[in-house]
């Protein structure tokens, strides 16, 4: 195979017409270039430069070698370059998935920054349903993605990452009958039909909702809302002008409540929280491109619940602590 690096050389004599100014400017002695010529011509099997008074004269089919080589010198820079690119996350393709809630509260917000740094990105985004996406991640369409941690995400195949919790809360719209109970109760709630995402099997495991909040899925465990939607917006509109009830991060109804059309429930089960975090291969190395963007997820995580921990209520001090 040949050496750019004596393609190089060959043509710093051809622009300088002679060795001694060639091999200055290569920083190498006259006779080492000389070799590394010879060894270049031995290769090519023809002789590359003419020697006489009036320098180093390329041949005629050194002439054609030499203007091949100024191509692939010039593909080989290139090249250089966009793997260094590659590296730093600059250009490239990445294509990740999202489930609700994260779609909603962080992913795009990332995305955001993640294309302010690095505008050369390609990116491509599919929302919804995390079972999905996590069979999209095992067959290599998807890079990775941020979604619900139980369920098909605990495949063995997998890293999970798990990201902040966030505290979560069912929300009905203004004037609700629900707002008139003076105890709210899951029995009351699930008089009403329910908008929004599957919800995994973990909140729901031990429930047995009427049909009219909608049906478990006897293979999964999986709740399925009467309105089933795939972005957490859809669920707040439909609930906005309807007796229908939804689940959303609670901080998500306290900064976004359609300008007062919506209303957080008093009822807080423990188990009204989200789950999700990084999902990928576990055995395959995430791009530069990939790593830039959970780097930048991190980080509005970090932020989203440094928020929601300085807008959360001072725990109560117990009667007997000093």
């Amino acid at each position: 195979m040949l050496d750019l690096t004596l393609l190089s050389h060959a043509l710093a004599i051809a622009r300088h017409g002679n060795y001694a100014r060639a091999a200055g400017e290569l920083g190498v002695t006259p006779p080492t270039l000389s070799r590394h010529i010879t060894s270049l011509e031995q290769q090519l099997g023809i002789r590359l430069f003419d020697r006489g008074r009036s320098g180093a004269v390329p041949t005629a089919l050194g002439q054609e070698v030499l203007d091949q080589a100024q191509w692939l010198l010039a593909d080989a820079q290139r090249l250089e370059r966009e793997v260094a690119m590659l590296r730093g996350g600059e250009v490239g393709k990445l294509a990740i998935g999202a489930g609700v809630y994260p779609a909603f509260l962080s992913v795009g917000r990332a995305l955001g920054r993640l294309s302010a740094k690095h505008p050369g990105l390609e990116i491509e985004v599919i929302a919804g349903d995390w079972q999905s996406m996590v069979e999209q991640v095992l067959s290599g369409s998807l890079d990775l993605t941020v979604a619900e941690l139980s369920g098909p995400a605990e495949d063995p195949r997998l890293t999970q990452e798990p990201l902040p919790r966030h505290l979560g809360a069912f929300f009905c719209r203004a004037g609700h009958p629900l707002l008139q109970e003076r105890e709210v109760t899951l029995d009351k709630i699930f008089l009403y039909p329910f908008a929004g995402p599957k919800l995994a099997a973990r909140a729901f495991a031990a429930l047995q909702p009427p049909p009219t909040a909608g049906p478990i899925e006897p293979t999964t465990g999986e709740f399925v809302p009467a309105i089933q939607v795939n972005t957490l917006r859809l669920a707040m509109e439909a609930v906005a002008v309807s007796d229908a009830v939804g689940i959303a991060p609670l901080s998500v109804i306290r900064s976004d409540a359609l300008g007062g059309q919506i209303v957080a429930l008093s009822y807080r089960p423990a188990w009204l929280h989200t789950n999700y975090g990084l999902i990928y291969l576990k055995d395959r190395t995430l791009s530069p491109a990939a790593e830039a963007f959970t780097t930048e997820l991190r980080a509005v995580e970090a932020e989203i619940e440094a928020d929601e921990q300085s807008h959360s209520p001072p725990k109560k001090r117990s009667p007997h602590a000093h």
